[in-house]
């Protein structure tokens, strides 16, 4: 399906599989779209954007460009996240990662930013490339900016990922009294009398 100046923006988010074969870097995208608002899986192992990965234009074709090149029959799953609906503050708006270092013991971990809703929509967590389920019942619950797990992360180096998916769409609302006549370009006189003409 073609898209004509922008990624989709909808709820229901497109998906692409590549596979590799141990020497392509470049692939072709469905879809153009900013290294950040793309979540893409290669081999069960989420890649870091703008980092594993970069995208661009090429006379026309959106690519995605991978620091290595992936392995051959390697596969790569990219789920295209959306542009923005509204005008927002770009630090609640954009997909959103964190990284921590689990040791064995702790549950707790504090979120760089307090997400926009605590449901298993706005959230892909992998420990030790494994997809954690959100809730109680499963693997982690997540309240304001603090996320538990129910079973502490074993030990690594950056083996916590925690993807925030959605963020705060706040409308920017034009403040009372802020437009004035002049910023209208408009004049009741005049507009009266351009349209009594025209009228008749």
């Amino acid at each position: 399906m073609a898209y004509i100046g922008a990624q989709p923006s909808y709820g229901v988010f497109d998906r692409q599989v590549l596979t590799g074969d141990g020497s392509t870097t470049t692939f072709n995208l469905d879809h153009m779209a900013v290294p950040t608002s793309l979540l893409v899986v290669l081999d069960g192992v989420v890649q870091e954007p703008e980092y594993s990965y970069s995208t661009a234009l090429s006379s026309g074709q959106p690519q995605i460009t991978f620091s290595e090149a992936p392995d051959a029959a390697g596969r790569a799953s990219i789920v295209y996240l959306g542009n923005e609906v509204l005008t927002a503050t770009s630090a609640t708006s954009q997909t959103h990662i964190d990284e921590f270092n689990g040791d064995g013991s702790t549950l707790t971990f504090t979120l760089t930013r307090t997400p926009a809703a605590n449901n298993a929509a706005n959230y892909a967590v992998f420990v030790d490339n494994v997809y954690q389920r959100y809730g109680s019942s499963y693997s982690y619950t997540v309240a304001g900016s603090t996320l538990t797990f129910t079973s502490a992360p074993p030990s690594g180096t950056n083996n916590i990922q925690v993807i925030q998916l959605n963020g705060v769409n706040t409308l920017n609302t034009v403040a009372d009294g802020a437009i004035s006549r002049v910023k209208l370009d408009f004049d009741p006189e005049d507009d009266a009398t351009a349209l009594a003409i025209a009228l008749g």
